[in-house]
């Protein structure tokens, strides 16, 4: 490699994203460029990033119960204790198959030290819906976090260059976003949209993931309410305003794709020569970011590494489907 090649061109917008860049470069003494755009701040999120998710591989909360207290010293230590807050989410389920979905998600959950309650029935919540409050789970801040993050990736080396310019010995595609431009024969766009509301009353938690509707909603200061929602705008007005009532008007939109595929599980992989895809994360991405740049430096444990093959796109994967939610 020429002097201005690069190790690892990391492509995405993530907190994943950035977190890899900062962790192989700061951890494992790789050169590092990131090709990303600096938009958090400024447009309505396409992503939610919350270390409890609608997840019912036990494999995955393990490798989450080792990694999101990594994720958080890192995040207190390298952009502050602002990045991110303790909250008390609730999953929520309307559907026979979303109920049990949700009944085996928290018995998975238990298992892991996860501290779980029944949530009373409430006229803020769709009628008939089972809920569950999953207790101090982490949710970071990403305008916060993006801002905070760029003095570190400066002093540990990363080179933030635009896609003409990367030229490394290994492409990641760090997010939806960057996987779906590239393409990939297990990925499916899946048209989604982010819908703000006019300030609300106070929601039963401030994170509230709908598995049958394949929503999540987030309270934010102020009172709006960040909805994200797969589906045309249509479908996606209509389930939100289902979920929180006829109260909640439209305040804002942004349409995004988010990648998907047929099992729900998530891809980490080669998708091409020399390139590595990760996609179809969901909410936890950002607290596996330790374990997936240990793997991508050759130094993951037997856990994370035997985790991260089995998602690949050359895998069985019917040996890691998810809830389609």
């Amino acid at each position: 490699m020429g002097a201005d090649a690069f190790d690892f061109a990391i492509v995405g917008s993530s907190p994943l994203a950035l977190l890899l860049a900062g962790l192989l470069a700061a951890r494992h003494q790789r050169k590092v460029c990131l090709v990303a755009q600096s938009h958090a701040a400024f447009r309505l999120p396409t992503g939610l990033d919350l270390s409890a998710a609608p997840i019912t591989r036990p494999e995955t909360w393990a490798l989450l119960a080792a990694t999101v207290p990594e994720t958080v010293r890192l995040l207190a230590r390298v952009a502050g204790k602002l990045a991110y807050d303790r909250i008390d989410p609730l999953m929520i389920a309307e559907t026979a198959a979303g109920r049990d979905a949700l009944g085996h998600i928290r018995h998975v959950a238990l298992g892991f030290g996860h501290a779980i309650e029944p949530e009373p029935s409430s006229q803020a919540l769709p009628e008939g819906a089972l809920a569950n409050r999953f207790r101090d789970a982490v949710l970071i801040n990403r305008p916060f976090l993006e801002a905070a993050l760029i003095p570190w990736l400066e002093s540990v080396g990363v080179r933030r260059l635009d896609a003409s310019d990367a030229a490394a010995e290994f492409t990641v595609l760090a997010d939806d976003e960057a996987a779906l431009a590239r393409g990939s024969r297990l990925l499916e766009p899946q048209a989604s949209l982010t819908l703000m509301t006019e300030p609300l009353p106070a929601l039963p938690s401030p994170v509230m993931s709908f598995i049958d509707r394949g929503l999540a909603t987030r309270q934010v200061a102020g009172g709006g309410v960040s909805a994200l929602a797969r589906g045309e705008r249509a479908v996606a007005v209509d389930l939100v305003g289902s979920a929180l009532g006829e109260r909640a008007r439209l305040a804002g939109q942004a349409r995004f794709l988010a990648a998907a595929t047929p099992d729900g599980a998530p891809m980490l992989g080669l998708s091409e020569a020399n390139v590595f895809t990760i996609a179809g994360l969901g909410m936890t991405g950002a607290f596996l970011a330790p374990a997936i740049a240990r793997f991508l430096a050759g130094a993951a444990t037997t856990q994370e590494a035997a985790w991260i093959d089995a998602r690949s796109p050359l895998a069985d994967r019917s040996l890691v489907a998810e809830v389609a939610s």
